[in-house]
């Protein structure tokens, strides 16, 4: 009894001390100055589908699967819309890395992106383009503190030109966005036609905030061609092939949609979107590790994922991965761990990152399923191919970019 007596003072004092540590620790996070990181993106305009929301959504889970913090440091996500004007995103990414933001993910539009390759340079920050598809980000404008996470307007075209090509509609007319991301679709998209024997009959241009294609669409008709490719954004693409159907281009044309992704499809619906091709690194319904992701992000937004916010988990992941292993913030030390450290995820599997900042990873030729092909409000696709690393992306050139090896 006197024994069992004593020792209660003694863990009485005990359990104060842990009760005490444990408040002092969390004071001390909390006053901590934290990790920033922030998402700079269309968040309310023609594109905020394609990432917008739903990939604040994705890095908000990788952080919280991260476990909140790094290095003692809290992590603290900020948002902003730069409403695809070069001025308000590069002003705001300007402020943020002044007030020690040490990455900026997604971006999206090419005018601010390649604005931001300058910036992180001059701030010695980093860029991490998840939405973004301009090739140019690792060719003549590359940059070492900027790299090209998810896709590019060469990966996506090279799946469903190569299978087109493969059908013999090898004569191709392209209606292209007057900016630079659909100059660049057009101008890889004719290499890659060309290469595989086929040839360019016209083009078309219309501008950005359009939403009548009917004149494009009508030279793109009385052009002949097998293919008409739609050298535009997501949004744009969308419309197209609504307004393409009215015009009864398909089936005596293939229209290409060379920016299609998940939410174009959904939102078109599968009886206007049926026969169409995506090429993408994921599909939420690809294998059990992409479907438990899904499940969860759908659980939080409602919808399911893209490319573009599942890669946006993977690409935090990968960053906090590396300031952990550098036991450093520091740009230098954090870009040189991302970039010896593979990348491995639900979504990318020993993926890497090349000198000029392109992300090496498997892509995949997805064909829109018809209405009766359909299990679900979400199955909408079916995997037709797959394109391994080194011919999902264009080699990386030296004489273009002094980056590449």
């Amino acid at each position: 009894m006197t024994r069992t007596t004593g020792r209660r003072p003694t863990v009485a004092l005990a359990a104060g001390a842990l009760a005490i540590f444990g408040t002092l620790a969390s004071d001390a996070l909390a006053q901590a100055k934290p990790l920033k990181i922030g998402q700079l993106s269309d968040m309310s305009g023609i594109v905020r589908d394609l990432s917008g929301p739903g990939t604040n959504v994705a890095m908000t889970m990788a952080i919280e699967d991260f476990g909140g913090t790094v290095l003692g440091r809290p992590i603290q996500l900020l948002n902003g819309d730069h409403l695809n004007k070069p001025d308000v995103g590069l002003g705001m990414a300007r402020k943020w890395y002044d007030e020690d933001v040490t990455a900026i993910f997604d971006i999206g539009i090419t005018t601010v992106a390649l604005g931001m390759q300058e910036l992180s340079k001059n701030k010695d920050k980093l860029v991490i383009y998840l939405s973004t598809a301009s090739s140019d980000l690792t060719g003549a404008k590359c940059s070492p503190n900027g790299i090209h996470w998810t896709y590019n307007n060469y990966s996506q075209a090279l799946g469903v030109v190569n299978q087109l090509m493969k059908q013999k509609h090898d004569s191709w007319y392209f209606m292209t966005v007057d900016y630079g991301y659909g100059v660049n679709v057009e101008r890889d998209t004719t290499a890659m036609v060309k290469k595989a024997g086929g040839t360019i009959l016209g083009s078309t241009k219309h501008p950005f905030d359009t939403t009548d294609f009917s004149s494009d669409l009508l030279k793109s008709q009385a052009s002949g061609a097998k293919v008409v490719a739609l050298a535009t954004t997501t949004a744009h693409a969308a419309n197209i092939v609504k307004q393409a159907d009215e015009f009864g281009i398909r089936p005596k044309q293939q229209l290409a949609a060379l920016s299609l992704t998940l939410h174009d499809t959904k939102a078109m619906g599968l009886k206007t979107a049926q026969g169409l091709l995506e090429t993408a690194p994921f599909y939420w319904d690809q294998n059990d590790q992409t479907r438990a992701f899904s499940k969860r992000y759908f659980d939080r937004f409602g919808k399911m994922p893209n490319m573009i916010q599942a890669s946006a988990y993977g690409a935090v992941m990968h960053y906090l991965n590396a300031v952990k292993a550098a036991g450093t913030d520091d740009t230098a030390a954090v870009n040189k761990k991302m970039r010896e450290t593979p990348i491995n995820d639900f979504m990318t599997h020993n993926g890497s990152i090349r000198p000029d900042g392109r992300v090496m990873r498997q892509m995949y030729v997805f064909e829109v399923k018809k209405p009766e092909e359909s299990k679900g409000e979400w199955d909408l696709y079916k995997q037709v191919a797959e394109i391994a690393p080194e011919d999902a992306f264009a080699p990386a050139d030296p004489s273009v970019c002094p980056l590449a090896k």
